[in-house]
């Protein structure tokens, strides 16, 4: 292929990119039922033309921005629960890793925020895989992580693990959200909860 057909794919892949993102930003900020494809064409900064000429409704970008999430979430789900010896320890690094690739990634941030968002509206209409199938989404996932924490004996036993798994998600949503929204010039300096103090709702106390 010619280098300048593959200069002009680069290109055409790359504002096609912002398009998308755009729409992730819009989708976290509005919702889908609220998010139109004005809304995007405005953060996008392209025409009504270029947005038709990449995706054909408001349910194709939306498809788009699910398939392009980036890091595999499950990915390094899988290698903290692996490589930390207890529940606990596995909740810190799952937690830090979470807070540091926001503060170094304003896209990572609303990516998280789209998939965790997206996972409570499958929760609430009933749409979430069962615990034990093996493609669950990571923060789905994090319900039989509960569970197992719970069972180790390095959690709480005091609720229902899906409780907690309810309530993390939460938190870190809330967080993220936060995040966010702050104003640009203040996320440098952006505090995201202590760690430790979300980890003392969770952790069982030794006798």
């Amino acid at each position: 292929m010619p280098k300048c057909d593959q200069a002009l794919i680069k290109i055409k892949d790359a504002r096609r990119e912002e398009i998308v993102v755009s729409a992730l930003k819009v989708f976290c900020e509005k919702g889908y039922n609220g998010a139109t494809i004005n809304d995007i064409v405005k953060k996008a900064k392209c025409s009504h033309g270029l947005f038709y000429h990449y995706f054909e409704n408001k349910k194709a970008i939306f498809d788009a921005v699910i398939e392009t999430r980036g890091k595999n979430m499950a990915d390094y789900l899988d290698e903290i629960i692996a490589n930390s010896d207890n529940y606990v320890e596995k909740l810190k690094k799952l937690t830090e890793y979470t807070f540091a690739n926001m503060k170094k990634d304003e896209i990572f941030a609303y990516r998280y925020y789209f998939f965790l968002s997206n996972v409570f509206r499958k929760a609430e209409s009933g749409e979430l895989p069962p615990k034990n199938c093996k493609k669950v989404p990571p923060h789905v996932r994090m319900f039989s992580f509960f569970d197992e924490g719970v069972k180790a004996g390095d959690f709480k036993d005091d609720v229902d693990s899906s409780e907690y798994a309810r309530l993390y998600n939460c938190i870190i949503q809330g967080a993220t959200l936060n995040f966010i929204l702050c104003p640009k010039e203040f996320k440098p300096s952006f505090q995201f909860p202590q760690i430790d103090t979300i980890l003392n709702i969770f952790k069982k106390r030794s006798k």
